[in-house]
Parts: structure tokens; sequence; C-alpha cells
């Protein structure tokens, strides 16, 4: 079911997951501790709707980002105890101790979290929280959900998804099958993913933030079908799609884009660019290219000039990229539209330089292709470029 508590829920029988998925940019790193996992990670919210579902749900968080390798080994720590204790084990001094010390540090973020939770597990505000003290039964509710938990992380991020998730999910079942073409897997993977932003996208607009207020319904053991069926994506309807596309798979490849498959291109397209922009900037690099290697061959010093030039240009658009970037956000079209309005009003000392117009756009075109500049964040541009390449060819990386 999409988009009902959490992103998903699973259903097999009358076993029931609520599952979130959190999207991590790779310049902001792993999950660095538990305070981390449960605000940016969306485990407080995972455990607030496991709280409303009387706990008879497990939970599960998936992300492309890594969870530190301490905090992983906390968490899966306290999972071994736990079940050790609920197997009726009894835990040795040590290990009893080291388990009240993780219980204590996530019912510490837990409280810290206070968002719909009992106003006695809410931590006052302008309190740090290690000065906190976690209540008995906080700890022990704490407990009971780490044992439901499952932190599913390092999936594929987005920059790659589009290449690998044919490959990762498509093509082993196609090969159980007996079916071992690529270009079907791509058609595939495509093909399940219609059907699942359909009802991804069948929630409608709802108040309480986009969720439905559903306290309670899955204490009778499944939730009612009458209610989501239009976000509902069955077993059956993935079987339906996966069948058709193997039937008909030029039905639901995707129409190959004519984006340059250029560090350049790549970039300007990760950041959101138009493929209009993506034109002009390969046009403008290499008028630059052309420019940069008359003036060497005409002009003594040319060389020398060229460091000075580029070194303006970097600081232009530090300073634009500084003035549109927004944390979370592509902005790569609002920063080509910033450095072009930006390199057309330039100053006299600017235009004596040489900093001007198409000609110093064409240089941070440039600079962009030499990975100085970038038109959003940071990723793995000769992995991007060697997947595109490998789609646009027929293969599967």
């Amino acid at each position: 079911m999409c988009e009902v508590h959490e992103d998903w829920i699973l259903q097999i029988g009358s076993a029931v997951e609520l599952v979130s998925a959190k999207h991590r940019e790779q310049s902001t790193g792993p999950f660095l501790s538990i305070a981390v996992l449960v605000d940016a990670g969306g485990l407080g919210h995972l455990f607030e709707r496991w709280l409303n579902l009387g706990k008879n749900v497990a939970v599960r968080l998936v992300s492309c980002a890594a969870v530190a390798p301490d905090v992983g080994k906390a968490l899966a720590d306290c999972t071994r105890l736990l079940r050790r204790k609920a197997d009726g084990d009894a835990l040795t001094t040590s290990e009893a101790d080291l388990l009240g010390s993780h219980i204590q540090t996530f019912g510490q973020a837990i409280m810290m979290y206070r968002k719909n939770l009992p106003s006695a597990w809410q931590a006052p505000l302008k309190t740090r929280s290690r000065q906190l003290v976690v209540p008995d039964d906080l700890a022990e509710t704490v407990g009971q959900f780490i044992l439901v938990l499952t932190i599913d992380s390092n999936r594929p991020n987005r920059e790659l998804v589009h290449h690998s998730a044919p490959s990762l999910y498509a093509l082993p079942l196609l090969r159980n099958m007996g079916i071992q073409s690529a270009s079907t897997a791509v058609a595939v993977w495509y093909a399940v993913l219609a059907v699942f932003r359909v009802r991804m996208r069948a929630r409608g607009p709802r108040a309480n933030g986009n969720l439905p207020d559903l306290g309670g319904v899955a204490n009778q053991g499944s939730f009612p079908t009458s209610l989501f069926e239009e976000r509902i994506v069955t077993l059956e309807d993935v079987l339906t799609a996966v069948n058709t596309a193997i039937n008909n798979p030029s039905a639901y490849t995707p129409i190959p884009t004519h984006t340059r498959i250029t560090q350049l291109g790549v970039k300007m397209a990760q950041g959101g660019c138009s493929d209009t922009s993506i034109e002009l900037a390969e046009r403008l690099k290499l008028d630059y290219s052309r420019y940069r290697r008359e003036r060497r061959n005409s002009v003594p010093g040319a060389r020398a000039e060229e460091r000075v030039l580029e070194n303006r240009l970097l600081r232009i658009a530090d300073r634009e990229t500084t003035r549109v970037r927004v944390p979370g956000e592509t902005y790569g079209d609002k920063l080509w539209s910033a450095l072009s309005e930006r390199l057309d009003d330039a100053t006299k000392a600017e235009e004596r330089a040489g900093l001007e117009g198409d000609i110093a756009l064409g240089g941070i075109c440039d600079l962009t292709s030499r990975c100085l500049v970038w038109f959003g964040p940071r990723f793995d541009v000769k992995a991007a470029v060697a997947a595109a390449k490998s789609i646009r060819t027929g293969g599967i990386t």
C-alpha cells in the first residue's frame, strides 16, 4: 500500500510492515549516530506510527545511505541481546549493562524527537539529550521497537538507480523464468515502476500532513482494502506487469533521450538542466576551447592569463552557487540561468579580462567538464557516464 502511514505498507497474509524510504545525498554522508537515525533517518516517525498502531506491525527503514559501523554494531548487539532475553536466556552483568546503555541512548533520542509522543516521553524544551533519564516504560517500549526494526541501507542512490535497477531487481527474476535478455529486464523494470507510480500518485490531497488518521486500524490483523484500493499494488499486479513487458518489451523500454553522455552533460542533467541548456553548454565549451587554442597560438603569455581567468570564473561560479543553492533540492537550472545573467552583465574590468558573455560561460562549462564546477551535489560522474553509455548501447550495468 502506497502512501499510507509511511511510504509503503508491505502486507503478506496478516503480517504487516511499515516501510520508510529515506534518500540521503552522498555529500551528506552516513548516519553517524542513533540520534541522526531517529531524526533525519525517520526512525522517530516510524516509532510514532508503530506506537499508534498498537505495536502490531514490523518496521523497516530503507536508505541509500550507510549506517556508521559503530551505530550498526550497537543496533545489532541490542537486537541480539533482546532476543536472547526474550527467549529466557540470562544475560551476564556486562551484557545487561551494554543492553541498558544502548536502550538509554535510543530512548534519549526518542525523547528529543518529541513529536506526537506521550507527554511523559517528551524531553523538556532546551534539555540536552545526555541530561535525560529514560522512563522504564519507554525503555521497555524501545526494546520492543528494536526487535521489530530492520535497517536496509546502502541501496543505490537516485543518481544511479535508473541505470542499476533493471540488473539488480528485474534481471534476477527473469533468469529464474529462463529469460536472459538484458533489454527485456529494462522493459520489465519500467512496467512495474509504472504501476507503482500510478498507485503512489493516487493518494490525492489530504489533511494531517498527507497521512490519514488511521489509528488502530491494524489491530484486526490486516488493513481493510476497501479504504485504500487505488493505492494497493498486489503481487498479481506485479506479475501482470512483468508478463506484459515480456510479451511486448518495446512498449515499455524508455525512449532514449539525446542528452550528451559527457561529464558536462551528465552533471547538468543531474542538476535538473534541460536538454536545450545542455546542448548550448556543450557548444559553448567547444567555442571556449577554440578561443583558448587561438590565444595560445597568437598571444604571448596567454597560458598565464588563462589561470587568472579560470580563477575569476571559479569565484563567480562559487558566488552564484551559494546564492541559488537550496539544501535537498536540485538547483542546476537556477545556477545556469544565474551564470548566464551574471556574465551577460559583465563589468568593464571583466570585459577587458575576457570575462563576458558566451566565451566566459563556455569557460565555466569547460571547468564543469573538468569537475571544478558542479551543478548539484557531488557524485561519481565516471560511473554515471559509464552506466548511461551501457544503457544507450543496450547493456546492463
